[in-house]
């Protein structure tokens, strides 16, 4: 039986996702640094740009359309959500190192640890909190490789607070709460992080939406409750940024298959607080 039977397979770590499928359908324009993952030895094709790259593990900057041209072939994708404490530091070096082209082509021998994460993941041997701490571990040690950025302003911290707690708050209100003008709150935020507020906000609602996967709500009520007019709207956002519908993505995931399961939730994971 292949290693990678029981594909796909999807994570949710937060303010990160995790998949792992077979390479192939339409191109794909996602608000997230993705990380593309070789889940053998073979390296895989990703065309960006009107450009060619190849390679075991690549970095694509956020709203680049893209296309893996390795049709059948196993891929793991790691996508960073701009809520990650260290996404502005990929989006800013990213933008930084590669002066226009939208992919860089990583190491793969030097971050060998990250790429067994997304390949333990995808055979179903790392999962629950041994997964979602080995990934933050491995991104965590990317990053630090990367040149150094400045830490985000105390403003835009507070906006992206504010924003976590309610995605359709107005420009106007969350510049008002941060004491200044919405167009200094705006040019604050790309400034920051590369992305607008209107794409932040977007980004939260993907997440506010996935985590309702597994709960057995309706199309519709996973919309509502994650800030989308309906489930139009999400279908359209979702096909945009994974090239398929949620409806899809979830039957999918939902096939039964060998190993732990196909959709790995640690959000929705019990936290034990052990008393000393």
């Amino acid at each position: 039986m292949s290693q990678f039977s029981a594909l796909p397979r999807l994570g949710l770590l937060g303010d990160s996702f995790l998949y792992a499928g077979h390479a192939g359908g339409p191109r794909v324009c996602r608000h997230s640094v993705t990380l593309v993952c070789a889940l053998t030895a073979q390296p895989l094709q990703l065309l960006a740009a009107g450009q060619r790259f190849t390679g075991l593990l690549m970095a694509v900057r956020p709203f680049t359309l893209r296309h893996i041209d390795a049709p059948g072939q196993a891929v793991g994708l790691l996508d960073l959500e701009p809520s990650h404490g260290r996404f502005s530091t990929f989006t800013r070096a990213l933008a930084q190192a590669l002066g226009g082209p939208p992919v860089q082509v990583l190491d793969a021998e030097r971050h060998q640890g990250l790429l067994s994460c997304v390949r333990g993941f995808a055979s179903g041997a790392l999962v629950g909190r041994q997964l979602q701490a080995a990934v933050q571990l491995q991104l965590h040690a990317l990053a630090d490789e990367l040149p150094p950025v400045p830490p985000l302003a105390p403003r835009v911290l507070a906006m992206m607070s504010a924003l976590r707690l309610e995605p359709a708050l107005p420009l106007a209100a969350l510049a008002s709460s941060v004491g200044v003008s919405p167009a200094h709150a705006s040019r604050s935020f790309v400034e920051a992080l590369g992305i607008t507020v209107r794409q932040f906000a977007l980004a939260l609602k993907i997440q506010r939406a996935a985590m309702h996967f597994g709960s057995d709500r309706s199309l519709t009520e996973v919309a509502q409750l994650s800030g989308f007019a309906d489930s139009a709207h999400l279908s359209r956002v979702w096909v945009r940024c994974y090239g398929a519908s949620p409806s899809r993505y979830l039957d999918a995931l939902a096939q039964p298959g060998p190993g732990p399961g196909r959709l790995d939730h640690v959000w929705r994971q019990p936290v034990r607080l052990v008393s000393a």
